[in-house]
């Protein structure tokens, strides 16, 4: 039997995130559920050292290092953190060492997201609560023509009962659009319900949904799903492509006939909701990976909303970074006048992976630590590897990077690139290594690895 083939499909199918590293800290497994946690995709993580993808950790602070380091196990640890995409997470973790012939080979993780179940009660059964919709068109910053369009698009469909599908990018603006979608309709007193497809265990998801009916199992109540909870409003449904394929034909009977049965009913129920669901890839990826039904997909996509990534709205930047910069002075009681000519350059220069959720959360970080009134790219977060390459580079560096550089394997010229950056940073703190690490914005720990990485040795000689 092929074991690791099996581990794979299991890890794959779990709830949980399992992550593995070697006995020097670097990743060896890692599944598909630490994609969110982490906030990096496994492709990416692979081979990359522990610090690096959490990169506001340390060796005292990261459970990894702290196993790697005594050899001890530490079970049902609550630890809170900033992952590779500057999100805070809360995780219960299990962090367990891997020992062959008495000899430490490394340490498996296991965790699951504290706030995943925050709907759960300890009966199993749902909670849900009715939100407001807060998010007016005015709310859509930006004057480039998608944004134009967007709203005028949805100022034209608001009224509309048909059902909705907004795809996009994580960060892009799903819910925004969602929300400006209830509160410009004769729907905006009703309720307003949003449920993440992806947060609720699917074999939980179709009570979570339809409702209960006494004793239709052990513990089960006369309940509410959250589509009678929505009756008059809005239900929006976030990762439509996360919910089990047999509950999605379920959901396309409802869409079809307008009513539900409760689980263990006999008795049909006449709802009148609005659903809007999202996902954050294309659909049409989704349905022939098959995590999304086509004939429910075509029911849904009666209207539909395809946000572009903020890489492609360009001359939004200025205008968000300005509006975000507004309101967190505001929030935080700061007086920031703005940003650096270099702050700007590297906005506009981004491929922002996460959108304008991550240039919100940048700038939130940035108006936190600065002590200027003019944010710099020495105030932006340590996970800008740009950033730290631009700040060592602007100095009077011994080296350049000639067109003859550019030839050769990708992953090389980045070594040999990022070599050069970290040997002229050493040089010029005399080998320093603390003074070194904050020249180029990274954790001590994570200098040391590199250093490890790229063999350069700790010597007032370095070349």
């Amino acid at each position: 039997m092929d074991y690791k083939n099996v581990l794979k499909i299991v890890s794959e199918n779990l709830y949980c995130g399992i992550f593995i590293v070697d006995k020097s800290g670097k990743v060896i497994f890692y599944n598909q559920s630490l994609n969110d946690l982490a906030g990096l995709n496994v492709e990416s993580a692979m081979g990359k050292h522990v610090l690096e993808i959490f990169p506001r950790l340390t060796e005292e602070t990261s459970t990894i290092m702290r196993t790697l380091k005594t050899g001890e196990s530490l079970k049902n640890y609550v630890q809170n953190y900033y992952n590779y995409q500057n999100k805070r997470v809360t995780i219960l973790s299990s962090t367990i060492p891997l020992y062959e012939k008495g000899q430490l080979k490394g340490v498996v993780e296991i965790f699951s997201d504290v706030e995943k179940y925050n709907n759960l009660d300890a009966s199993n059964t749902r909670k849900y609560t009715t939100e407001k919709a807060v998010y007016i068109l005015d709310d859509i910053i930006g004057n480039s023509k998608s944004k134009k369009d967007l709203k005028k698009k949805i100022k034209k469909t608001a009224e509309s009962r048909s059902p909705v599908l907004v795809y996009g990018e994580t960060g892009t603006g799903k819910e925004l659009v969602v929300q400006c979608l209830h509160n410009e309709s004769s729907r905006r007193n009703k309720p307003f319900i949003a449920q993440n497809c992806a947060a609720i265990p699917g074999t939980l998801f179709e009570s979570i949904l339809f409702g209960t009916k006494l004793g239709s199992f052990t513990g089960a109540k006369d309940s509410k799903g959250l589509i009678e909870a929505a009756n008059g409003g809005t239900l929006f449904l976030d990762e439509i492509n996360s919910m089990d394929i047999t509950l999605q034909a379920k959901l396309l009977r409802f869409l079809q006939e307008g009513q539900i049965r409760r689980i263990g009913d006999n008795t049909t129920r006449p709802v009148d909701v609005r659903i809007i669901a999202a996902l954050n890839q294309n659909p049409y990826e989704a349905i022939e990976a098959g995590k999304l039904r086509s004939d429910l997909f075509y029911r849904l996509n009666v209207i539909n909303f395809s946000l572009p990534p903020l890489r492609e709205t360009r001359s939004d930047i200025i205008e968000l970074s300005s509006y975000f910069l507004n309101y967190f002075n505001k929030e935080l009681n700061k007086n920031i006048n703005g940003f650096s000519k270099e702050v700007m350059e590297f906005f506009n220069n981004y491929d922002w992976p996460g959108n304008t959720r991550e240039l919100k959360h940048m700038i939130e970080h940035a108006v936190n630590i600065t002590e200027n009134n003019i944010i710099s790219i020495n105030d932006l977060p340590d996970y800008i590897d740009a950033k730290q390459n631009n700040n060592a580079s602007t100095d009077d560096s011994d080296f350049t990077v000639t067109r003859e550089d550019y030839t050769g394997p990708l992953t090389e010229l980045v070594d040999d690139f990022e070599r050069k950056v970290i040997i002229s940073a050493l040089k010029q703190n005399n080998c320093n290594i603390s003074k070194t690490a904050k020249k180029l914005c990274i954790p001590r720990q994570t200098l040391y690895y590199k250093m490890e990485k790229l063999n350069i040795k700790l010597d007032k000689s370095v070349d």
